[in-house]
């Protein structure tokens, strides 16, 4: 109950715990969100790496076939 009384004591307290609370609050959001950014920019990357390696295995894949094709005689 000490909580609550503090909460509603008349010493102008209340509002710079609440401007503490809020200051924290934002803080938290601005890092969290550097972190988003930085994890979805990195992953961006990796997907591109990723799609480029497939893609070159799938033209080797085609390729060989293609090659493999052309080689058969009746």
């Amino acid at each position: 109950m000490k909580f609550l009384e503090k909460l509603t004591s008349k010493k102008g307290q209340v509002s710079m715990e609440i401007g503490i609370l809020v200051a924290a609050a934002v803080a938290v959001a601005a890092i969290a969100a550097y972190f988003y950014a930085t994890n979805v920019k990195n992953a961006q990357a990796e997907t591109g790496a990723s799609a480029k390696s497939t893609t070159q295995a799938l033209t080797n894949v085609s390729s060989d076939a293609t090659t493999g094709i052309a080689n058969i005689t009746l």
